[in-house]
């Protein structure tokens, strides 16, 4: 049975904005009855910021020979959306966009999987187009709300539906331009983080939200972020056991190792300090005199140490970074300007 869940109504007539006047016009009562009328058999798939026709078809190698194409129209599907709508969306099927990525959906939302596992959902992918787009949850490493925040412009051009995302932005064009930046993300579990091939990437092993501050508070909530803030009205909580693997990319990199979080309850800026006790981040790919590490730590409590070819960051005795290869390599301050924002100590290892 056709499932057309996905099907975004403001998307497509900006895909599609020859529609308008036959809507105005009465024609056709909206964007929605044209493609089941006519779009879906007529293979038009632009219909959500989180379907890619080539994605699905990629991924999803099992529907390509039932998909029409110009030297064969007798095949049962006019495009992969076809097929998606017909059948794939109640099967499970979650490969379908580059802005989405199931395993990372699940963990950072553990509460999610049981409603999946008992069938309610058929995927983190149906919860995440039902309810999660609209309630603020992203659904790759990329940190789309921040960027979104952060970058106006492209948030103006995402709404327009030029762009479907702002990670589409960052992967084409912010990357590569000066003035843009972007954070990568990982869950309340032992994660793999990387940014993209340029740019100035922070690349945070830690669960990330987006912290809306009262007035009271006196902060901008513009300004900060909440790491490991799992409501805005709680203390930040840390994860102990938590081991991450922050890996550098050729672009700038900001390996954070702790941030400043607004305190809701006290209405002050508290200081975070990740991976206390027995949890670690072992950074990968640090580049001498490009790369930084990020820490609120004072600079007086840190030590460093060498083991087998590596450099420990440690504060009280406790390792809370091991750089990959960086045993030749010294702890330094240094003063700079942070992209990001967090009142934080900046150091870079050269």
């Amino acid at each position: 049975m056709a499932n057309y869940a996905i099907f975004d109504e403001q998307y497509y007539l900006s895909q599609y904005p020859w529609l308008k006047p036959a809507i105005d016009a009465g024609i056709i009562k909206s964007g929605r009855e044209h493609f089941e009328k006519f779009g879906q058999a007529a293979g038009l798939t632009k219909i959500s910021r989180y379907f890619d026709e080539d994605t699905y078809l990629a991924q999803n190698q099992d529907i390509a020979p039932f998909v029409r194409t110009a030297n064969n129209q007798n095949r049962p599907f006019a495009s992969g959306l076809d097929h998606f709508i017909q059948f794939g969306y109640e099967e499970g099927r979650t490969r379908v966009s580059p802005d989405y990525d199931e395993v990372f959906y699940l963990k950072r939302h553990p509460e999610i999987t049981p409603f999946v596992q008992n069938g309610i959902f058929k995927s983190g992918f149906q919860h995440f187009i039902q309810f999660g787009k609209t309630e603020g949850r992203y659904g790759t490493s990329f940190f789309e709300p921040r960027y979104l925040l952060d970058n106006p412009d492209v948030a103006a051009v995402v709404n327009a539906g030029s762009l479907k995302t702002g990670r589409e932005h960052y992967l084409n064009f912010g990357q590569f331009e000066s003035n843009r930046s972007a954070v990568f993300t990982g869950t309340n579990g032992n994660d793999n983080v990387t940014g993209f091939t340029a740019g100035k990437n922070q690349i945070v092993g830690l669960q990330v939200a987006l912290a809306t501050t009262s007035p009271a508070a006196g902060l901008n909530k513009n300004k900060y972020d909440a790491l490991k803030l799992d409501e805005i009205t709680r203390l930040p909580v840390l994860t102990t056991n938590e081991f991450d693997t922050l890996i550098g990319t050729p672009g700038t990199d900001y390996f954070v190792l702790g941030d400043a979080a607004p305190n809701n309850r006290l209405s002050f800026i508290s200081r975070v300090d990740f991976y206390t006790g027995s949890g670690e981040a072992r950074i990968v790919n640090f580049e001498k005199g490009k790369d930084y590490i990020q820490l609120v730590e004072s600079f007086d409590r840190l030590t460093i140490s060498r083991s087998g070819g590596d450099l420990l960051i440690q504060t009280s005795g406790d390792t809370i970074a091991r750089i990959q290869g960086g045993a030749n390599l010294n702890l330094q301050q240094i003063s700079m300007t942070n992209p990001f924002n967090p009142p934080v100590c900046l150091t870079l290892l050269g």
